[in-house]
């Protein structure tokens, strides 16, 4: 609840325009509970993008499963559709993540450490995709895919709220079209 408040709070006003008193006003707790929560505004800041970094995880590795059976553009259209979905369902949340609204530095920097465990978590997804064995240039592969597919899925979050007329059903199934048209391409990196 606390942390719903401090979201909607720091996008309309920023991290600096926002105090721990409006943070307490809007959850409707008293400013004690909010401190009992979270023992400074930095704190409270960190867990609520712990929060939505974990959210988008969890999108990630949700709409990976197709990965099991082997099929690289069926797993990323399908990866790539969840987290669209997501940026939909929360489209002014990804508006300060993908657009920079009323990001500041330190947002930016934290956006940059998710965006990192991002890469990390696509690259141990889609390991299996790219084979198996010893192949020693295949921890490499995986994280270039990694970075390939939070790329696209950040160009394709930009596309979705700037352009009318994209579905994420529509640009997921493009964007998978397109990172799966260069497997050969990474096969050879």
């Amino acid at each position: 609840m606390v942390l719903d408040a401090a979201f909607e709070l720091f996008l309309e006003h920023g991290y600096d325009g926002t105090s721990m008193d409006a943070i307490a006003r809007a959850a409707g707790v008293s400013k004690p509970v909010v401190y009992a929560c979270y023992p400074s505004k930095d704190e409270l800041f960190k867990a609520l993008l712990s929060r939505e970094e974990e959210r988008v995880l969890g999108e990630i590795a949700s709409a990976l499963p197709a990965a099991a059976d082997g099929d690289l553009e069926t797993a990323l259209t399908e990866g790539l559709t969840g987290f669209l979905r997501a940026v939909q369902a929360s489209p002014q949340a990804y508006r300060v993540i993908f657009l920079g609204e009323g990001a500041n530095a330190a947002v930016a920097r934290r956006i940059q450490r998710g965006r990192e465990r991002q890469v990390e978590a696509v690259a141990m997804l889609a390991r299996p995709l790219l084979g198996a064995g010893e192949d020693p240039g295949l921890d490499r592969r995986a994280r270039l895919l990694g970075h390939l597919t939070v790329g696209l899925a950040e160009s394709g979050a930009r596309a979705l709220l700037s352009e009318p007329g994209w579905t994420p059903e529509a640009l997921g199934a493009t964007l998978g079209r397109m990172a799966a048209g260069g497997e050969a391409a990474l096969a050879s990196a």
